[in-house]
């Protein structure tokens, strides 16, 4: 997420921890701060941890377990400042655990290990409308400038009721019209329907040309698990596939979890597209291991092996313009996710 959602969040809590009137800002930019916390984890790429590890990005910061400690901490200090323990550690608790929540709904990165310690496995939510945020330097992209827009669309009523005032107190017409408007927003921002997509690509001018065989009847049917071999049978080749491996030596880690410096000075990533080895990461280090341009997956799979994590793409612009991606990744040979968005 871009923050603009856990920043809301705050302020909506702030409010409803006051319970009259707004709240002052010193009272919101605690409670989003707050809100914030979790994210604390990312100080972990600059120290070695990787994202996958438990206490990387969206690991044991982001468990119940996590929220329910620092919330109670928070209520044991509060009779200090004169504040209600037992409201204030419920209130930092649900803020807490609001986090994770809302991580948990974006559609990328990994899920959130919300049964730490007991269980280490990322969980994503089943509706996933919020776009993930580029990392770093990378968020000061339009890509990023995007995910704040839209947060702050999704996000526009909790930040509504935390700084409305009762004195200029809405008309049930025009609450009910800014309600439509927000779920009409809602609806072109996370929908899948097809009048919505279509919609989109008109006003987009959309330019999107398909792998032949593919059929978006057929990609709806894929779900997260199904075989590699299966998608195949249903969708023919992709235009394009991703092959992810570990350096030589050491286990396996997800692509999107590997921390840049570990990129580089190997063999790890090669991109097909039309049938043939197109690009890859580190060309000398696939040279010496038998792998040049132009060469087919199959001679591809000999020379390093399968792939344990890859991507397919089934869609592109001929234009390089605003075009659907539909994309699916695997890990050892099943689908782990299914890409379906504006590119």
């Amino acid at each position: 997420m871009a923050s603009v959602g856990h920043i809301a969040v705050g302020l909506a809590a702030a409010r409803a921890y006051r319970g009259a009137g707004p709240p002052p800002w010193t009272s919101m930019a605690l409670w989003s701060a707050l809100s914030l916390l979790p994210d604390a984890d990312v100080v972990g790429f600059a120290l070695g941890v990787q994202y996958g590890d438990p206490w990387g990005h969206r690991g044991a910061t982001h468990s119940l377990t996590f929220s329910a400690a620092v919330g109670l901490a928070i209520g044991l200090v509060a009779p200090r400042f004169r504040l209600p323990a037992a409201r204030t550690a419920l209130t930092a608790i649900l803020v807490l655990a609001s986090h994770a929540a809302l991580d948990s709904m974006t559609d990328g990165g990994l899920g959130c290990a919300l049964l730490w310690p007991f269980d280490l496995t990322r969980y994503f939510a089943p509706w996933r409308p919020i776009p993930v945020a580029p990392i770093g330097l990378a968020f000061f992209t339009p890509d990023g400038g995007t995910v704040t827009l839209i947060e702050l669309v999704l996000f526009s009523p909790a930040c509504w009721f935390a700084l409305r005032s009762r004195r200029r107190q809405a008309t049930p017409s025009a609450a009910g019209g800014l309600l439509v408007l927000w779920l009409m927003a809602v609806w072109l921002i996370s929908s899948g329907d097809r009048f919505r997509e279509a919609i989109v690509g008109f006003v987009l001018r959309e330019d999107t040309a398909y792998a032949s065989g593919f059929s978006d009847n057929a990609f709806r049917t894929i779900t997260r698990g199904t075989p590699d071999r299966e998608v195949r049978r249903l969708l023919g080749a992709p235009v394009a596939e991703s092959w992810f491996f570990s350096p030589e030596g050491q286990p396996f880690q997800p692509a999107m979890t590997r921390s840049a410096t570990s990129l580089t000075d190997q063999c790890l990533t090669v991109t097909f597209e039309a049938g043939a080895v197109r690009t890859a990461l580190d060309r000398d280090a696939c040279r010496m291991r038998g792998v040049e341009s132009g060469m087919s997956p199959a001679d591809a799979e000999r020379a390093l092996g399968a792939p344990p994590e890859s991507c397919w793409r089934y869609s592109w612009s001929p234009r390089n313009r605003h075009h659907r991606l539909r994309m699916l990744c695997f890990l050892n040979g099943r689908v782990e996710s299914v890409v379906r968005q504006w590119n």
